[in-house]
């Protein structure tokens, strides 16, 4: 029994220990964080939700994808961005100077086009 005891109490102590951190830091910086969120619609399918499509911040590791109703969400640092929406087929879409204010909410929704390929076939011999 002893040694039963002891394991728990060593199991519990070990799991206390590596489960340590400040919790006023964890708050503080969601309390810094602005919200980039919105809509990516198809410009060929009468403004149908576009599903999967990405959003980026450029030049960040910063991303995410549409969800089946084409709605966006990112949680970013304050700041100025511009703002890149891409799908396969379509072209892509950067919009630039979206402000990202502190605890504040940024909507930015947009329609994306598809690509139109051409081919000249008179130049085939």
């Amino acid at each position: 029994m002893k040694l039963f005891l002891f394991a728990t109490a060593l199991f519990f102590t070990t799991l206390m220990q590596s489960q340590s951190f400040e919790v006023e830091s964890l708050i503080s910086d969601t309390n810094t964080l602005g919200k980039v969120n919105g809509f990516v619609f198809d410009s060929e399918s009468n403004n149908e939700p576009l599903l999967f499509a990405n959003v980026s911040l450029k030049n960040t590791d910063i991303s995410t994808t549409t969800d089946i109703d084409g709605s966006y969400f990112l949680n970013v640092t304050p700041g100025t961005y511009t703002l890149v929406f891409s799908f396969i087929g379509y072209k892509t879409l950067e919009i630039e100077n979206v402000i990202v204010s502190s605890n504040g909410t940024t909507i930015n929704n947009q329609t994306l086009s598809p690509t139109e390929i051409t081919f000249d076939i008179s130049s085939l011999k």
